[in-house]
């Protein structure tokens, strides 16, 4: 049965039974819950809707399948429910029937889709949002399910050439929102589990089960995206289905060919979700990998052998690289919800507000607590005074009657047998009673403060778990760089012929989502360098007993509130002689200064350094490492590099998780107290354990048999000259990089995690300040840059390597003028090419560009055809023209490609010509020959 004839007769048999379900609500709607005619009815009506959900199964529509489960659980209702309280229940099991009906006879109306879901909503056991949103996702690819199964007869012939508008990702202007939201919602997780199956057919771990889940993803994908109207998702997703169906229908392997090209085809399907939710670029190869998707759909069709794909310029490429490290099946996704940074960055503002009321709370209580014990202390004085009194009273008062008797002579009773008072007892015996009753009454209110500070304790606790948890939704799992860290390794061993596979370890770890964001950057640069500065080349390594493709292996580790990030390879290592002497030649060393092995393998980390003697597209420019060490530096974290002759380097980056809150600690220097984070604290010393001293006119510091050099932190910050003896001071010892020295403090005060806010728009540029942190007592403490202060005098004498000025490293890179008057098209030009290593200017037109070069000299010219004021041509006559500019080689790139287009091009003068979408690897392969040349 065809399976537009299944769905007509599925929408057929539930308008059959709408009436028998219809006598059963009649029959539900009055009656006691144990009356017999509502059980039977009662199983009637449940039954039925469970045997809907079981055909929708059968028939291979998850989403009705959902609905009907949904009903079955409000049916259940019923048996709980008294029998003049179920109306709502009643009307909402009265309704769904019909609105599944209209769904199967309006699959193509998103609104059909949307009603029978905002009915769900509806429901005495509602949908929750999330399930909502999956159920949509699922009703959304029931479309496209019908178009594929009525293809055959009739239907047009799959295309030979992939065209612009089959990969085009413009949304529609009437797109139904909750469709876009499920779309959203559900898309990225399913793009990057499609990745993961493509990685394990790749490199040959998967089976037949990667294979069939494989198919349902892309499925799923393709439906949400033709209901939503994103052709190029629909149309790549459509010809890569009926490649998995093949696959799963013959049970065969995916030969290496096929499987390299489904990778690449996932890897653009998740680039152009990304696109779609405005966290990734367009990709510009899209055509081509459609282009080898087709060739291969082709091939299935005809019945004709895998092996006869067509080899294109990209497939030349991915041939060249090894298969990926094999990725087990992604788990299910986690329930999740989507929020707005605005309203994340508001809610981590509050938190770390109520974080400092809360210490100053306890600031309070403290102060209270001890005025208590004080008030109590001085009760006891005044009570002891008091008695004092008392006694003074009594004897006086003793000595006055005897007298008194005595004189007149009166036989009465002695003052010893009978108490006799006066008003001065009357009063003493008052003020003991209510000094008695104050003590009484400080013992209260300490006995309060005490449970209250109790209150108080509980609820930081709660203040520290909240802050916990608002900063857990700003982190990130660094396993969502995978992809582009794969893409990153495969790019480079295409362009340098080598082979390596890249394993990933502690993908789960968090760190918080702005630090990851720029993290890409360092990451992708020590990617690099691994491959091309690290790994031999395939033919080598076999001579060497290792395997052709090498192993890169990148792992991540939380140690408390920092992160380990470590990147190994098992190439040739560093070679440590010739870092030296390119040191020496280029005035960064003394040749007869001696250095160890460590200090060495740090001069990488140099800004503009490099052992390369010639230019390439990854080598040899003096860009790499050094945005490494720099990106470091801002983290306030450390870097360390291993390496082993022969058997590969290691570099580990040390650096906090997160930005927002740091594990600080707190110290006083004259009088202003300061923040140094806890990951550059080695120790803390309390003064008496170790000993400050003067050293051959330099400060050190002597604890546990060893000496550091030290500096005073007053000092340091450019406070007023600190007087204070050395004797009279704590110490501090950090650890800059691979330095290790001590700080001379007033105080150690305590060790706490802060919330660091930015110090305003005028302080900005203080040097040495990283943030201000507001402490309990409502104080301010200054967050320290180490790695700023100690950047100028104390490096030069702790290191002694002289460090080369910026501008002239940058001037040594090569120049690229980019002229295009889309700002797009400026765009992903600039960020290809400054990857590459190269130094870029961009202009919206001719005339822009003519004035750009009276201060810009480029090497290269990239330049669009069409541009108003002055268009492409007319620009390269211009530099023709010009006696110091008309070497210079130029590239068009265009969406024009009529053979006119090109001759006119070439009389002008351009070099080469590149039609728009052009493939990244080919222009830079062309911008490196011209450059070269």
């Amino acid at each position: 049965m065809k399976l537009k004839d299944l769905i007509e007769a599925l929408a057929a048999e539930i308008a059959l039974v709408q009436g028998e379900l219809e006598e059963s609500l009649r029959e539900l709607s009055g009656r006691d819950n144990d009356d017999p005619v509502f059980l039977e009815a009662f199983d009637r009506y449940s039954g039925q809707a469970q045997r809907m959900g079981e055909a929708s199964e059968l028939a291979g529509f998850p989403g009705l399948q959902a609905v009907c489960a949904h009903v079955v659980e409000n049916c259940l209702l019923l048996s709980i429910t008294p029998a003049g309280e179920r109306e709502d229940l009643i009307a909402f099991l009265r309704a769904w029937p019909p609105l599944i009906v209209h769904y199967l006879q309006n699959l193509s109306d998103p609104s059909a889709a949307v009603g029978l879901l905002d009915h769900m909503g509806a429901a005495p056991v509602a949908m929750d949002e999330e399930l909502s949103l999956k159920v949509m996702h699922m009703l959304g690819a029931m479309p496209l399910q019908l178009t594929q199964a009525g293809e055959g007869e009739g239907t047009p012939p799959r295309p030979l050439v992939a065209s612009a508008s089959e990969v085009a990702l413009a949304m529609p202007a009437d797109v139904d929102a909750r469709l876009l939201e499920g779309f959203q919602h559900e898309a990225p997780e399913q793009a990057r589990y499609f990745v993961a199956l493509a990685r394990n057919m790749a490199g040959g771990e998967g089976d037949s089960s990667d294979v069939v889940a494989a198919r349902r993803v892309v499925h799923t994908l393709k439906g949400s995206a033709s209901i939503i109207g994103l052709r190029g998702i629909a149309s790549l997703g459509h010809h890569l289905e009926d490649i998995l169906d093949h696959f799963e229908r013959e049970g065969a392997q995916v030969g290496r060919r096929a499987a390299d090209t489904l990778l690449d085809a996932a890897y653009c399907l998740e680039q152009m979700v990304g696109f779609v939710l405005g966290s990734d670029e367009f990709p510009q190869q899209a055509q081509a990998v459609l282009q080898s998707v087709l060739d291969l759909a082709n091939l299935v069709d005809r019945g004709e052998s895998l092996e006869n794909l067509p080899v294109r310029s990209m497939g030349e490429a991915v041939a060249a690289q090894a298969a990926p490290a094999p990725v087990l099946q992604a788990d299910a996704a986690a329930a999740a919800m989507r929020v707005s940074v605005r309203r994340i960055d508001e809610l981590f503002r509050v938190s770390g507000e109520v974080s400092v009321h809360t210490a100053a709370m306890e600031a309070r209580i403290k102060a209270l607590a001890d005025s208590a014990r004080e008030l109590l202390a001085q009760n006891l004085r005044v009570q002891k005074r008091l008695f004092e009194l008392e006694t003074v009273v009594d004897v006086r008062s003793l000595s006055i009657m005897r007298g008194r008797h005595r004189r007149t002579g009166e036989a009465a009773f002695d003052p010893l047998e009978m108490d006799q008072y006066s008003e001065l007892h009357s009063t003493s015996h008052a003020l003991m009673e209510e000094a008695a009753d104050a003590r009484a009454l400080a013992l209260r209110v300490e006995e309060g403060i005490a449970q209250l500070a109790g209150l108080q304790a509980r609820g930081q606790r709660l203040s520290k778990d909240m802050q916990h948890l608002v900063i857990g939704t700003r982190m990130s799992e660094v396993g969502v760089l995978e992809s582009r860290l794969q893409r990153n390794v495969r790019t480079s061993c295409q362009a340098t012929g080598k082979e390596a596979v890249l394993e990933i370890e502690g993908g789960q770890t968090l760190i918080d989502s702005d630090v990851l964001n720029r993290l890409a950057e360092p990451l992708l640069h020590l990617l690099r360098n691994a491959v091309d500065h690290g790994l031999e080349a395939p033919r080598v390594r076999p001579g060497l007993g290792k395997p052709p493709a090498g192993r890169i292996r990148l792992s991540f580790a939380r140690q408390g509130q920092q992160v380990v990030l470590r990147c190994e390879d098992d190439g040739r290592g560093l070679d440590l002689l010739a870092i030296q002497r390119r040191a020496v030649e280029r005035g960064l060393l003394a040749a007869e200064r001696p250095m160890s092995d460590d200090e060495i393998a740090r001069l990488v980390l140099l800004p503009g350094f490099s052992t390369r003697d010639t230019v390439s597209e990854l080598s040899g420019r003096g860009v790499g490492l050094d945005v490494v060490r720099e990106w470091v530096g801002q983290m306030n974290g450390t870097v360390r590099i291993a390496s082993r002759p022969g058997a590969g380097c290691t570099i580990e980056l040390r650096f906090a998780a997160s930005l927002t809150t740091v594990q600080t600690l707190v110290v006083e220097a004259m009088g202003q107290r300061f923040g140094l984070p806890s990951v550059q604290v080695e120790q803390a010393v309390p003064r008496g354990v170790g000993e400050f001293s003067v050293v051959a006119g330099q400060l050190a510091y002597r604890h546990a048999d060893r000496v550091y050099p030290a500096l005073r932190l007053a000092e340091l910050a450019g406070l007023p000259g600190d007087e204070r003896p050395l004797d009279a001071q704590d110490a501090v010892i950090v650890r800059i990089d691979e330095r290790v020295l001590a700080l001379a403090v007033d105080r150690l005060l305590d060790a706490r995690e802060l919330l660091v806010k930015s110090p305003g728009r005028y302080a900005r540029h203080v040097r040495g300040v990283a943030g201000l942190s507001i402490l309990g007592d409502g104080g301010i403490a200054v967050n320290l840059d180490l790695a700023q202060l100690l950047s100028q005098g104390a490096r030069a004498a702790v290191s002694g390597v002289r460090q080369p000025e910026a501008a002239r490293v940058e001037q040594e890179l090569p120049g690229v003028l980019i002229v295009d008057d889309a700002l797009s098209v400026r765009n992903s030009l600039r960020q290809l090419v400054q990857d590459a290593g190269y130094r870029v200017e961009a202009a919206r037109d001719g005339v822009e560009a003519i004035d750009a070069l009276r201060g810009f000299r480029p090497r290269l010219v990239l330049t669009d055809l069409e541009m108003p004021n002055m268009n492409g041509v007319e620009l390269t006559s211009h530099i023709r023209g010009r006696d110091d500019l008309k070497e210079v080689p130029v590239i068009m790139i265009t969406s024009r490609s009529q053979d006119k287009h090109r001759r006119m091009a070439q009389q002008a003068g351009v070099d080469a010509y590149f039609t728009k979408p052009y493939n990244d690897a080919e222009l830079l392969r062309t911008i490196r020959e011209h450059l070269a040349a």
